[in-house]
């Protein structure tokens, strides 16, 4: 802590940003270590440099106190702060919220939120946002109030300035997700159609929530439905989510509608993996629908992605039965690897071993030719006589150039 202190008087000292979250992290350890003196002595520093400080200060010391078993220090912290009338945003305030739910002072908690909502005057100032009111439509739930959360998730201000907030996507998730763990699935899509309505776009946990929320209470047209939505709007639908939602739709006899989902899985990344064509490939076969499962292991292969033992056996053993062994063989016979293929690797070969005693051997091209065998060509010029025919060879000889003046004929 020491070093924490000559840290932070060094940054004083040369005028850095040291603010209230650095003067909180400082008092935050000497009250883990048990020394309230040392840091109420920074927390006066800090009121004394600064006119207006981060009620985030007051939110650890409160944090602190309801852990010591002292509710009545940590509201004393509390009422001293809000006594002072800052205009907090909702960084500062939720944490506040946060704290005051967390050990039970809901009144607080409650007074607190409502008057944020009055503060809420954008432009100007905006003093709520998405996770001020996650945590109270939470608390709701949490005590079982449900038509209260859904009052709370559309409350604004009283205030003559107030304004509604306008809810974004991360606020409909929340209120998707616990309605959907209440198997609520009917007012979970009044919430998703409002979302669609406010021209806001669902994410990958809207649909993900929907379609696992729908898998649970066994609505297969529902799971379809939103699967194939993901797809179409181009989110990304990670193997270990698909393969689990078209393992569901495989076992409840829907293998078919898995097909025009993973065609346009296909133009997206992360693309499907061989288990996801594992699985549906199988499905198609369990339904009887061979043609499609066949068609399927084209399009497999033409996307580059190899199969696996076990399902290579499995679909040769089923169409063999079939009578389309040869068929399915020419389909995996023309798998082509994504990579180009490569030589092996020949190390560098070294110079000549210099022998004993004498000089390095010459070498092939620079030999000299032995009276057994013809004179070596160089690579080039046998190249060029491989290439140039035997006709080739009589015309050369055939030709006559004319002579110069004043030459005889041999």
């Amino acid at each position: 802590m020491n070093n924490a202190v000559d840290l932070l008087r060094e940054m004083l000292h040369k005028g850095h940003g040291a603010d209230s979250l650095v003067f909180n992290n400082v008092i935050l350890g000497f009250l883990n270590l048990g020394n309230l003196d040392k840091a109420n002595e920074l927390f006066d520093e800090l009121k004394e440099r600064c006119t207006v400080y981060d009620g985030v200060v007051n939110a650890t010391f409160m944090e602190w106190f309801f852990n010591q078993g002292k509710p009545k220090e940590a509201m004393e912290s509390y009422r001293d702060l809000m006594s002072r009338n800052y205009r907090m945003v909702p960084a500062t305030r939720n944490v506040l919220l946060e704290t005051l739910l967390k050990h039970g002072k809901k009144k607080e908690a409650w007074d607190l939120f409502n008057d944020m909502l009055d503060d809420h005057t954008p432009p100007t100032f905006q003093a709520v946002n998405s996770e001020t009111f996650n945590m109270m439509v939470n608390e709701c739930f949490k005590e079982g109030k449900v038509e209260e959360a859904m009052e709370v998730f559309k409350r604004s201000g009283k205030g003559v300035k107030s304004k509604p907030f306008q809810m974004d996507v991360a606020g409909f998730n929340n209120m998707m997700t616990r309605l959907c763990e209440l198997d609520m699935m009917d007012e979970a899509e009044q919430y998703y159609k409002q979302l669609c309505d406010k021209s806001l776009s669902p994410d990958v946990n809207t649909y993900k929530t929907m379609i696992d929320a729908y898998i649970k209470v066994d609505r297969v047209d529902n799971v379809v439905e939103k699967y194939a939505k993901m797809v179409e709007v181009g989110l990304r639908v990670i193997p270990p989510y698909a393969n689990k939602w078209f393992g569901f739709l495989i076992e409840k006899g829907r293998a078919s509608d898995c097909l025009p989902i993973l065609s346009k899985m296909v133009d997206k990344e992360p693309k499907p993996d061989v288990t996801t064509y594992d699985i549906v490939t199988r499905g198609l076969v369990e339904e009887g629908n061979f043609d499609a499962s066949a068609n399927l292991l084209r399009e497999m292969t033409n996307q580059g992605i190899g199969t696996t033992a076990p399902l290579k056996a499995f679909v040769l053993d089923v169409f063999e039965r079939q009578g389309r062994r040869v068929e399915i063989e020419n389909i995996l016979n023309r798998f082509q690897s994504p990579y180009q293929p490569q030589r092996s690797y020949l190390p560098p070969q070294g110079p000549p071993r210099v022998e004993h005693g004498g000089r390095n051997p010459a070498m092939p091209w620079q030999a000299a030719s032995s009276p057994s065998s013809p004179p070596q060509m160089p690579y080039s010029n046998q190249f060029a006589e491989q290439t140039r025919g035997p006709q080739m060879a009589e015309q050369v000889q055939e030709v006559e150039f004319p002579l110069a003046a004043g030459q005889n004929a041999a």
